[in-house]
């Protein structure tokens, strides 16, 4: 099973980012590659919304650090992506990224209800949000972010920690063994 891991949060030990290494690292301990990508440390931009994945080239024609990552997408088998949420959505490391994944949709420019995903079926993507609030207030960002990775075919698995301390070394326990079991179940389904 090869596995990215896609590490939103500009904090190496931040809470999203230590669900994430939990789940891969049981996914390694049962055979995965992994390849990590930690965004705050990589040098990239954002959609520049210049259409050129839909006019001249079926990739984004930006070259830069993701270029790598979102070509590795189409081979991946599963795909985690985390970030914490800062006022009211993904932190904008994620969120830059996110959008160049518009690049994976082929557009019909002929007509706009034939949106598909340039991605083979069959992937997997682990979505993992972290943030302070009460659990519940950021559901509209789980909804969204789900919606648009299961345009791109994804089966979605999502983890939610919410209510948390702001120190990142907070207890997350069971945040762990969540993100351990579901890899253990991921593994398995190999």
């Amino acid at each position: 099973m090869k596995i990215l891991n896609i590490i939103g949060s500009p904090r190496k030990n931040g809470t999203s980012s230590r669900i994430a290494n939990a789940f891969t690292e049981t996914a390694a301990a049962y055979g995965a590659s992994v390849s990590d990508y930690p965004l705050n440390t990589m040098q990239y931009r954002g959609c520049q919304g210049c259409e050129g994945c839909h006019t001249r080239s079926e990739r984004c024609v930006l070259l830069d650090d993701v270029t790598q990552l979102l070509e590795e997408m189409y081979s991946a088998d599963v795909v985690v992506f985390s970030s914490p949420i800062y006022f009211g959505d993904t932190c904008g490391q994620f969120k830059l990224f996110y959008d160049r994944m518009y690049s994976l949709i082929n557009t019909d420019q002929a007509n706009d209800a034939d949106n598909s995903s340039r991605l083979p079926p069959g992937k997997v993507a682990v979505l993992i949000l972290a943030h302070v609030e009460r659990a519940g207030v950021y559901n509209d960002v789980q909804e969204r972010y789900t919606d648009y990775l299961e345009i791109y075919g994804f089966e979605v698995h999502s983890i939610i920690a919410g209510g948390l301390p702001l120190q990142s070394n907070s207890d997350i326990d069971e945040h762990l063994e969540v993100a351990s079991q579901l890899a253990r179940e991921l593994s398995r389904a190999e």
